[in-house]
């Protein structure tokens, strides 16, 4: 399971360490511009963004400021494909050999993560400080830093309550969650603090205003996204000693651990367990207000999106010819957007015909109601307000068995 020895490939660029199991996991060394003992070595487990510009820009000003970095890729290591189940299913003995051979060095390490990884990394801590038992539980680990954590597995459809895997209340960290604001998962997050310190993790929580999730490793950042992302290495000093561990604090990590296999979602048109569809209000980019109530009598076809997403956008064309197939009297879509402004979303229409209202979930509340963690998801209503069907991708709506069952739930 964990480290077994080095090898050095190219030489203060590059080393392998070996694992049991045979696999060896790949260490990209980015020494630091200039020697500063004070600054804990930076191990960034990555997800596929490692050659984008914003990060390599990110790594260039870390190591200017002081820091070594480290990057690892462990589905590139183990040359598994770059799926979200696969990260999910990871067992973080990857990461357990990288913290392992970290804390021999003779410096403080901080381990960072993002999305999904995150999940991974405190897998991997926790096999470490079982198998090591560093000193108070940690060793020279100072803190780890993790950006939009994803910590729940996948919901099975649509409207599914995602459930946080058994890993979070099983760690003992200090940790901070870097949560933007604008993130599909900030509801969430009182639930996540409340698991992590379930076994006495130290949880600091910092908020990246007004960007959404992978704010700062986009290929083409806004300017605030850009702006924040650069400020990314000066913030982490104050993050730091925002989460400082006091003298003596121990950690200690639940040794046995609930196993749970990462869920695979279902796809298309899955029937659910009838029940009312939460009632809201939202106003279109004109200001109009619209209650989903107001609708009863009618099909409808919900729809939560945004913009940015390509798959959302790709299925507009085949709900907009769905509509033209039927009656205004019975069947109706109505879109919420999330958490984009009018004027984005303006802006939007000016260059994709959308037939339907489009409705703004600024704050995200609403589609926290419905359990949305993925875009597009979708719902079909019935007529008496009833939630009867879910999906959760981007689907072709003009096909031939779908429109079959939109008519027969405008027969009942």
């Amino acid at each position: 399971m964990v480290f077994l020895g080095v090898s050095t490939a190219q030489a203060s660029s590059h080393f392998n360490l070996s694992l049991d199991s045979g696999e060896e996991v790949a260490v990209k060394v980015y020494p630091a511009t200039f020697s500063d003992s004070e600054k804990p070595l930076l191990i960034w487990f990555t997800e596929g963004y490692a050659s984008r510009p914003p990060f390599r820009q990110l790594i260039s000003e870390f190591n200017d400021l002081g820091y070594e970095f480290w990057q690892v890729d462990l589905l590139e290591s183990y040359f598994i494909e770059r799926t979200p189940t696969n990260v999910r299913a990871l067992t973080g003995e990857g990461v357990a050999a990288v913290l392992q051979y970290a804390n021999q060095q003779n410096r403080g390490f901080v381990p960072v993560s993002t999305g999904r990884m995150s999940l991974v990394l405190l897998r991997g801590s926790r096999l470490w400080q079982l198998k090591s038992d560093p000193q108070n539980g940690v060793g020279k680990l100072k803190q780890v830093v993790t950006f939009f954590p994803n910590l729940f597995d996948a919901p099975k459809k649509a409207g599914d309550a995602p459930a946080l895997f058994p890993i979070v209340s099983a760690s003992s960290l200090p940790i901070t969650l870097v949560q933007p604001t604008q993130g599909t998962y900030k509801w969430k997050l009182p639930e996540v603090i409340e698991a992590l310190e379930r076994n006495q993790s130290q949880v600091t929580v910092a908020a990246a205003l007004d960007v959404r999730d992978w704010y700062f490793l986009r290929r083409e950042p806004t300017a605030l996204e850009k702006k924040l992302g650069e400020m990314i290495p000066e913030q982490l000093e104050v993050w730091l000693k925002a989460g400082l561990v006091a003298e003596n604090t121990r950690f200690k990590p639940v040794k046995t651990l609930l196993n749970k296999e990462a869920t695979v979602s279902v796809k298309g048109l899955v029937p659910i367990a009838s029940r009312p569809a939460p009632n809201f209000q939202l106003t279109d980019i004109y200001g109009k207000a619209i209650q989903l109530n107001n609708k009863r009598g009618k099909v409808i076809l919900l729809n939560f999106w945004a913009s940015w997403c390509p798959p959302c956008v790709k299925e507009i064309p085949s709900m907009n010819r769905l509509a033209e197939s039927f009656k205004t009297s019975d069947f109706e879509i109505v879109s919420v957007n999330f958490k984009e402004n009018p004027e984005t979303i303006a802006a939007f229409l000016k260059s994709v015909k959308v037939d339907f209202p489009v409705l703004i979930d600024l704050d995200g509340k609403v589609s926290n109601r419905y359990e949305i963690f993925s875009f597009p998801s979708s719902f079909i209503i019935d007529a008496q307000g009833n939630l009867r069907y879910s999906v959760n991708a981007a689907i072709e709506w003009d096909e031939p068995k779908i429109k079959e069952t939109i008519e027969l739930m405008i027969k009942e």
